[in-house]
């Protein structure tokens, strides 16, 4: 596939650039362009002189005004006044005209180049994620990538597109503006100017401050959402363990911090800009003094006066206009340093680097020699020491040995996802550093104990293990070879059904088979078996491992696996210990040696090879088409459940799920579908209030400041105005102290006064009340998600990706409606009311004729919002498909390196990006009308009042100190309506990001919470005794329930501190039994009872803290051991000591290998756990939940990833436990030899026990348990 045009940047950036540990944490305003083209370059060139040219034409038009008010003042006659001032009214019709035509054009090019800078920015980065190696996701601090990908990308787009046009025109309003005075007046500029140092002074002070504060606010957010996406991702752990309260305390901590930053930003900003305000207004009354005199001494008139002042005003305004335009570039100047360095960053091993050799024949000869090998996370542990290994081409070989020896490492270091410290790895003779990455990667298939399918078909799926395009036929072929053509087959849609969000539709052992597809599906000369079949039942063992021999046939293959059974016929045997080989050679051979393999096997009671046979033999066609059928309807079951496709505990084969929500809220929901109707309406801004009470007083406070505020500007037209008429007359002379010009030098002094109060007000009260309401709301949101049942989650439009997302910019969104547009409104209408009212007061019929142009205005208003709002739905399934596909590639990154598919996730992502994309550009083009209509309405409506002005004082309807004030005040407050536009974006954004949150917030409408009114008992944990029973349980999930798992037949009696072993096929109900215990579901019929309770009375969260569960896929989270072991018990459990954990992991035999870490227990575990291997992680599992000292312990496949040897320690660990604390233990296994000394074992199939009884007991029965028992060639005692 051809690499899009998107990411032709990244060969050039990151060589030009420095690498990102010699940088400081900035990024320069010109760093910030780094990625656009030289196209581009030259039309952001272009849109900076229209928007240059759009900036100085205000100030032109003062100029315009000047000579309007001369022109009158020296008219002589009604006609001669008529005359003289028809060209400048058509000057200033040409002008306005000129402001529409550069503003339009400028704005949609910013908009336009920011779009598509921001998506190549966002899609390099996705590039470079995807292109770095293991060690870097190992090492990197920063485990919130998605959460960059999303808030960090939209700040970059913000200081890049219109708000940098905004500034450009800003900026050259006041160079213009100040050029304009100093022609005119330069003696009175230079007393204005003289403050501007000053001004200067407080904006630079600022903008540094400002930008140092939005780095930590963004590094802090980034943090949190890293915190969001760990419990997200693990959502079903943080559920069983209740875990909820620890991670929102996480997340409000993170929050907290981002809060104390975003304060002191507001402060530096609210502070800094009434002190600016200040002196700005206090200056002009000693500039308004000098003025007068100025016209005293006859070096000045009147209308120069009003042209230098009004000039020297506008852009002084202009600097303060521009701040918050200014803040938005700083502010993408602190977030790109984030993601400038992921996307300068250069792996050591590159995948997508073109050179290294290409041999055009493998052999798969592979040569181990002297390799040592250290995870750079934790150097001092050495994982292998001087190892030497020989693999013949077209070998078969089985490296086994404890959790840690080493084995997986070997596959990672085969992958080049790490390089040795020491020693060489050659392939065919090459040392796999000269070999090219990605022709490395493609000549080797690769199948692990827990194999990554992605959302999309089976039919994809299959196909990405091919490097090119492969036909059907190759994909059935492939699907054949690996035992899983006929499943597929009988499924609605065969080779076109979508598998699902981490392939759930299908059950362990169909993912496995797949992914064996899509590993040799490119013919590969290497096979590399990871644990391949160590999850899987009996049954999907044997078809799996049966694929798994066809698919070894003639290459080289390498199996890594703690059940021995599957590597007998291995051409060579390596067991290793502590990165050691210790013993080599086929199985007879190392039988024969009697020394760790052979202790191993006796272990497994593995049978000889005609035991093997006779089992064979005994397997007739119907029994596996039996299977295939019983296999086949569970696939159905979950494909038409859609939504409802999870497991409940391990997401591997373990429930038929086709739903997670109780039938009572299946019936609620459908009851109050109209109120779930009303509630996706759009909210008004008075709920928005109302959840804000414990603000109303800075919003109280705030909006005082925004009416003080808002009335400055007219106040200071109608006092400055009041000058000029002063000044204009013949007979002026010089005023006694605070009267004539003197007072009104002292009410500018007053008006400075004030836009301190008032613009401190409410440019520090209401952005606090929008930050604090931001924190409260996002920690609520992220309280609501770990409140929602399972269900919530299955869903598309729920996915990890895309709930953080909405955590990181819907909450600010609806901050900045609260902060930026409400501020902006209630100023906005207490300008037009002050300026309206004066200007009423000296003439209201020129006051109703301006206000003729008002609705254009509001109607332009409405336009963008209503295209704003249009374009948020109409990209919102965009929104979701792309931070589907950004999501999962970066979460399972390590499939997408085997595949070598980095290319392939990049172009889904700018396929999902290119509707949006397209959309916005045509958005560009509406909405620019609006905004350029406001600039050119500003200076019509000045023509039109000069126009019928003029006629009504010609009339004498008016005389020339009345016209003048009512123009003045008119034509600021016109300047001021004009703006309205500029907040109708973020108010759109706000109203739309309000809908989805209260939606989300509303409990009693738009909740799905298996949690909601769920009061209960809440016996003390330690005080129940454990008794369970399942009395006639009937039991269908919501979405198939005409497809019973339990007939209402399902009995079934636990005594307290029984043990119970459940065994049978995938999906026969084993795990369903441990869901509807623990609540993630309710029965339809019958009762789930707990100490003769039914499990109903109990409080949820109280219910699951008196059980422990340990599943076969363990999750663990970015904390220290002694943390991830601590999150058994409730954080108010303060009694738990270090030494309670430290006899916990002694208990699950993992102490000893934490205390030989060099930071012991607190020992970060990685991402997902990612530093430690499966045994390793598994039993750090195992003493989380030994910690929590349970009534009830649930163990689903706990010791399937461990070898032999830790596994025979934890089952004597959880043995002896389970008969100390007298716990009853529900236990599910594929393993039949970890259940013998199970009390009870029950066998199930379709729903149903057939059999129930002892080990022995079940054995002398000859039934299924005895066939299950010969099937694992287990030692009948």
């Amino acid at each position: 596939m051809k690499i899009p045009p998107l990411f032709k940047h990244d060969a050039k950036t990151t060589a030009q650039q420095p690498t990102a540990a010699s940088k400081k944490p900035k990024v320069s305003f010109m760093q910030l362009f780094r990625f656009a083209t030289r196209i581009e370059l030259l039309i952001m060139i272009i849109a900076a002189i229209l928007s240059a040219v759009s900036g100085g034409l205000p100030p032109l038009a003062i100029l315009i005004y000047g000579s309007y008010i001369s022109k009158i003042v020296g008219a002589r006659g009604k006609e001669a006044v008529l005359a003289s001032i028809m060209p400048t009214i058509q000057l200033m019709l040409v002008m306005g005209t000129a402001a529409i035509v550069t503003t339009y054009i400028s704005t949609c090019l910013w908009i336009r180049m920011g779009e598509q800078q921001v998506r190549r920015i966002r899609a390099l980065y996705l590039h470079s994620i995807l292109k770095q190696d293991m060690t870097w996701f190992d090492t990197a601090k920063d485990d919130s990538l998605l959460t960059r990908l999303a808030s960090d990308t939209q700040l970059i787009q913000d200081g890049i597109s219109e708000k940098l046009g905004l500034c450009i025109s800003f900026c050259c309003q006041f160079l213009a503006g100040f050029a304009v005075g100093f022609y005119k007046g330069y003696k009175m500029a230079l007393t204005m100017f003289a403050v501007c140092p000053l001004l200067v002074a407080i904006m630079l002070t600022m903008v540094v401050m400002i930008k140092k504060y939005v780095i930590q606010t963004q590094t802090s957010y980034a943090q949190a959402g890293a915190v969001a996406e760990q419990a997200l991702q693990a959502i079903r752990t943080v559920h069983a363990f209740s875990l909820q309260e620890r991670f929102l305390k996480r997340f409000q901590e993170k929050l907290k911090v981002a809060q104390q930053f975003g304060v002191k930003r507001i402060y530096v900003a609210g502070i800094g800009l009434a002190v600016f305000t200040f002196c700005f207004f206090s200056s002009l009354g000693l500039a308004l003094w000098y003025a007068s005199q100025l016209v005293l001494e006859g070096t000045s008139t009147a209308s120069s006066v009003f042209v230098v002042f009004l000039a020297m005003i506008t852009g002084s305004i202009s600097m303060a206009k521009m701040l918050p335009h200014l803040t938005a570039i700083t502010n993408a100047c602190g977030a790109s340093y984030k993601v400038f360095q992921v996307i300068d960053t250069v792996p050591a091993i590159q995948h997508d680097h073109h050179g290294g050799e290409k041999p055009a024949h493998v052999d798969g000869a592979i040569e181990f020699n002297h390799v040592s090998f250290a995870y750079a996370s934790r150097p001092d542990v050495r994982i292998l020491h001087d190892l030497s290994l020989s693999i013949q081409a077209g070998m078969t070989v089985a490296c086994v040995g404890p959790s840690g020896s080493g084995k997986s490492t070997l596959v990672q270091l085969l992958q080049r996802f790490y390089d040795p410290k020491d020693g060489q790895i050659t392939l065919d003779g090459h040392d796999l550093k000269d070999l090219n990455v990605q022709w490395l990667r493609q000549s080797i298939g690769v199948v692990n104990q827990q194999p990554v399918l992605f959302n999309t078909t089976i039919r994809e799926n299959i196909q990405m293990g091919s490097p090119v395009p492969v036909s059907d036929k190759d994909i059935i072929a492939a699907a054949k070879e690996a035992n899983c053509h006929h499943f597929i087959m009988k499924l609605p849609q065969g080779y076109s059904t979508s598998v699902g969000e981490h392939g759930d539709m299908l059950s362990g052992g169909q993912r496995q088979r797949i992914a064996i597809a899509r590993a040799i599906v490119k013919n590969p000369s290497i096979l590399l078996l990871d644990e391949a079949t160590s999850a899987l039942d009996t049954q999907s063992e044997r078809l799996v491992q049966n694929a798994l021999d066809k698919a070894s046939a003639n290459r080289t293959t390498i199996i890594i696996a703690h059940r021995l059974s599957t590597v007998a016929k291995a051409d060579k045997i390596v067991v290793l210990d502590q990165g050691s080989i210790i013993e080599t050679g086929t199985h007879q051979e190392l039988i024969r040696l009697n020394g760790t393999y052979a202790d191993l096997v006796r272990k497994q009671s593995i049978g000889s090879e005609e035991e093997k046979e006779e089992e064979e033999e005994q397997r007739d066609t119907l029994s596996i088409e039996e299977e295939i059928d019983h296999e086949i309807s569970t696939v159905e079951q979950k494909v038409d459940g859609k939504a409802q496709l999870h497991s409940d505990l391990t997401k591997v084969n373990t429930i038929d799920s086709a739903g997670s929500t109780d039938i009572s809220i299946i019936t609620h929901i459908k009851n109050s579908s109209n109120t779930r109707h009303a509630c996706t309406l759009y909210p008004s801004t008075w709920s928005v209030v109302k959840r804000m009470r414990q603000e109303w007083w800075l919003i109280l406070l705030g909006v005082c400041g925004a009416l003080i505020k808002g009335a400055i500007l007219p106040l200071y037209a109608y006092t400055f105005s009041s000058v000029i008429g002063i000044l204009s007359d013949p007979n002026y002379q010089e005023a006694p102290p605070l009267q004539g010009t003197n007072l009104y030098a002292f009410i500018f002094f007053i008006i400075g006064v004030a836009s301190f109060v008032g613009g401190g007000l409410s440019n520090i009260c209401l952005p606090l009340s929008g930050e604090y309401f931001t924190h409260r709301l996002r920690a609520q949101i992220f309280e609501a998600y770990m409140k929602q049942d399972i269900e919530f989650f299955d869903k598309k439009e729920h996915n990890t990706g895309i709930l953080t997302t909405r955590l990181a910019s819907d909450a600010r969104s609806v901050s900045d409606m609260v902060s930026k547009v409400w501020g902006d409104v209630i100023n906005l209408i207490s300008t037009l009311a002050t300026g309206l009212i004066i200007a009423f007061m000296h003439s209201w019929a020129l006051t109703l004729i301006t206000m003729s142009m008002l609705p254009l205005i509001v109607l332009s208003t409405t336009f963008d919002m209503y295209l704003q709002r249009s374009f948020d739905d109409k990209t919102k399934n965009d929104n979701i498909a792309s931070s589907q596909v950004a999501g999962e590639a970066i979460r399972e990154v390590r499939t997408v390196a085997a595949l070598c598919k980095q290319t392939y996730f990049e172009e889904r992502y700018a396929k999902a990006t290119a509707h949006s994309h397209q959309l916005a550009i045509r958005k560009a083009y509406l909405s620019s009308i609006g905004f350029a209509l406001h600039r050119g309405i500003t200076i019509y409506t000045n023509a039109l009042a000069f126009y019928f002005g003029t006629r009504f004082l010609v009339n004498g309807s008016i005389e020339f100190r009345q016209l003048f004030t009512s123009m003045t005040v008119l034509i600021l407050t016109a300047e001021s309506a004009a703006r309205s536009s500029m907040f109708a974006t973020v108010l759109a954004k706000g109203k739309e990001a309000t809908r989805t949150i209260f939606t989300l917030l509303d409990p009693a409408v738009c909740s799905n919470r298996i949690e909601s009114g769920l009061e209960g008992a809440e016996p003390e944990v330690g005080t129940l005794k454990g008794d369970i029973r399942y009395d006639g349980v009937k039991f269908a999930y919501p979405a198939r329930q005409d497809n019973l798992i339990f007939d209402g037949s399902f009995n079934l009696d636990i005594a307290s501190g029984q043990t119970v072993a459940l065994v049978g096929a995938s999906g026969c109900g084993k795990s369903t039994v441990i869901g509807l215990l623990q609540r993630w579901y309710d029965v339809m019929e019958g009762a789930v009872s707990l100490d003769a309770r039914n499990v109903k009375s109990y409080s949820v969260h109280n219910l699951r803290s008196h059980m422990s569960v340990i599943v076969q896929e363990p999750i663990l989270f970015n904390v220290s051991i002694a943390d991830n072991i601590r999150y058994g018990v409730h954080e108010n459990e303060t009694h738990i000591t270090q030494q309670d954990v430290e006899d916990a992991a002694k208990a699950a035999n993992i102490h000893g290998f934490i205390t030989s870490l060099p930071q012991g227990y607190a020992t970060l575990v990685g991402v997902k756990g990612s530093q430690l291997s499966g045994g390793q992680k598994q039993r750090i599992a195992i003493a989380r939940a030994i910690l929590r000292k349970p009534r009830v312990l649930l163990l689903d496949e706990a010791t399937s990833a461990l070898d032999s040897e830790s596994e025979r320690l934890v089952q004597e660990a959880l043995d002896q436990i389970i008969q100390q604390g007298n716990q009853t233990t529900i236990t599910i296994a594929h393993r039949l030899s970890t259940v013998v000394n199970a009390d009870v074992i029950c066998v199930l199939k379709h729903g149903k026990i057939k059999e129930q009884g002892t080990h022995k007991e079940l054995l002398a029965l000859n039934g299924l348990y005895s066939r299950l028992v010969a099937e694992q060639s287990l030692s009948v005692r």
